[in-house]
């Protein structure tokens, strides 16, 4: 059975809507961005944050690094510009280790500890199923923060596959 979507393209897709979001918030200001909106993690800058600290924490865990991060609420960049521009980046590097990935390292096992200070949860799983959760994961929050950008006053991008398969262009483009 062929899997709905392969890795490379959900990174792909990925990179592509995280960047659509990042051209639309910058029409909102700092303030917008910052507001309380009652979200779980509180703001758009904040969900944007979570977003990007669970991307670092299943890199690390593929590096075969140690998670450095305690806290799924960590804000790792108080800026705009330098929460972008490290997403940004962390999203190319997901697309080269995508690409990277070999069948045998793809159906072989990921082993990690839930991140907690206190946390004694431990999983083992197929490194497919814990990229798949990782993209998923993206999707989910990208979702709370279209829905923000909305309450913002701002028009959300669309986010839709079928556009990242199509290539459109438009305002929320790089290359519009």
């Amino acid at each position: 059975m062929h899997p709905l979507l392969d890795l490379v393209t959900a990174a792909e897709y990925n990179a592509w809507a995280n960047a659509r979001v990042y051209n639309a918030l910058r029409d909102l200001g700092d303030a917008a961005r910052k507001e309380d909106r009652r979200a779980f993690f509180g703001s758009i800058h904040n969900t944007m944050n979570h977003i990007l600290l669970a991307d670092l924490i299943y890199r690390e865990r593929l590096e075969g690094k140690p998670t450095t991060f305690t806290r799924l609420d960590e804000v790792l960049h108080d800026g705009f510009a330098e929460l972008e521009a490290a997403h940004r980046a962390n999203d190319a590097w997901y697309i080269g280790f995508c690409r990277a990935l070999g069948p045998a390292r793809l159906e072989g096992i990921l082993s990690f500890r839930a991140v907690g200070m206190d946390s004694e949860e431990f999983f083992s799983l197929p490194l497919r199923l814990c990229l798949t959760n990782l993209f998923q994961h993206q999707i989910h929050h990208r979702g709370q923060v279209h829905h923000m950008i909305s309450h913002a006053g701002a028009p959300p991008p669309p986010l839709d596959v079928v556009k990242f398969g199509r290539g459109d262009r438009d305002r929320w483009s790089d290359a519009a």
